[in-house]
């Protein structure tokens, strides 16, 4: 298979930004905080309850498992219904989900169960929103502008998460975890409205365009594209887990740290969309995507060695598996075909969430029995040889080209 990209002229020749690119944005953000607040939220709260990385690791299974099972349904589903329906519906759900916890606190009750039923019904709700929003990229962005806006996209839906951990970190030290969870129905409502507004977006009409943004190549293959994907998704959702263990645990420090670390984190997920029209210009989307992926999971090897190292290097990490993240899924929206869009990131994220479930679980009993930073080894180990080994079969299938 060969991949390709448009000829750099056509960079400027590109279409205006149209409505449905201002509001998806905002509220793939908004989506995001929301989730991530919550998660880190409640993994704080079980963390000091049960303090073990298990506590952590279960609450992580509520949220990764049963909608990996659902994630392929829930695509299928936004290949056959409206799109825009199906995310202000999840929304609009997922902020009535979101007041059950703080609710059931402020009355007194236990919140360890209901932590993890609550996580778990939110997460089956992203696992909806998350291929209904792809598929209205493949839907509604024009094919010429669909590189320029996964980086944007992918920008605000890692930035929604890390800076939930950053915001969650410190509030949690000054406030407490229950004003959060009430923040968090609020985000859910904010993206709700931008889902609601973007019912007047304007639809691509021309029929060349239509058909362009519905084919992809025959010989995609979109089977191993997808799996490089879900292994970002693995090295991001179990490092998110896991440095809390690292800050609380190895490093002695509380929430307002754990702020600071996901905050240069944020950092970097912004340089990495900032600079990755450039950096795959010169150096091709797949080779961006992989070196990017390779080079965050060997740092999974500094990250536990000391604090400074960690305050320094995290910036790096997450500016490397940002650029991946963007490059494949520009990948994935070049190739796959519009009618398939939904099904498409539905099986990735399930296998994202099924992955990083087993991940967890492994570094979580590993990081018990030893040290956490044994988990971290295991992590950059196991992601960064098979991110090697399905870069050679890609090459293997073709020259991988811009």
């Amino acid at each position: 298979m060969t991949i390709t990209a448009r000829p750099r002229a056509a960079a400027t020749a590109l279409p205006p930004v149209g409505r449905a690119e201002r509001l998806l944005l905002p509220a793939t953000f908004a989506t995001s905080l929301g989730n991530g607040i919550q998660l880190v939220a409640a993994a704080v709260l079980v963390f000091t309850t049960g303090e073990s990385a298990l506590a952590v690791g279960w609450l992580f299974i509520a949220v990764s498992v049963p909608p990996a099972l659902l994630s392929l349904w829930f695509g299928t589903v936004a290949d056959r219904f409206d799109r825009r329906t199906l995310c202000l519906a999840a929304d609009l759900a997922s902020a009535a989900a979101a007041l059950v916890l703080p609710a059931w606190m402020i009355a007194g009750g236990e919140p360890g169960p209901v932590a993890y039923a609550t996580a778990f019904a939110l997460a089956l709700l992203a696992a909806m929103f998350m291929p209904a929003s792809n598929a209205l990229i493949k839907e509604r962005v024009h094919p010429s502008r669909v590189a320029r806006f996964s980086a944007h996209y992918e920008m605000v839906l890692q930035l929604g998460m890390l800076l939930a951990a950053s915001i969650g970190g410190f509030l949690i030290h000054f406030v407490g975890t229950t004003p959060l969870f009430v923040f968090n129905g609020a985000t859910f409502l904010a993206s709700a409205a931008a889902m609601w507004a973007l019912r007047r977006a304007p639809r691509v009409e021309s029929a060349t365009v239509e058909s362009a943004a519905d084919a992809g190549p025959a010989d995609a293959p979109l089977v191993r594209l997808g799996l490089l994907y879900a292994l970002c998704q693995v090295m991001t959702m179990v490092s998110n887990t896991t440095l809390i263990v690292l800050v609380y645990e190895g490093f002695g420090r509380g929430a307002g740290v754990y702020g600071l670390v996901d905050a240069l984190a944020g950092l970097g997920f912004c340089v990495a969309a900032a600079l990755y029209t450039r950096v795959s210009g010169r150096h091709g989307q797949l080779r961006t995507a992989v070196a990017g992926g390779i080079g965050c999971a060997l740092l999974s090897f500094v990250l536990p060695l000391h604090l400074a190292a960690l305050l320094v290097c995290i910036p790096f990490a997450a500016f490397l598996v940002g650029l991946s993240r963007v490059g494949m899924r520009s990948l994935l929206l070049a190739a796959v075909p519009g009618h398939r869009a939904g099904r498409l990131f539905g099986a990735v994220n399930a296998a994202g969430l099924g992955l990083s479930a087993v991940m967890t679980v492994a570094v979580a009993f590993l990081a018990d029995a030893t040290h956490v930073r044994y988990g971290f080894y295991l992590l950059g180990a196991v992601c960064a040889l098979v991110t090697a080994a399905v870069a050679v079969s890609l090459r293997g299938s073709g020259r991988a080209r811009e």
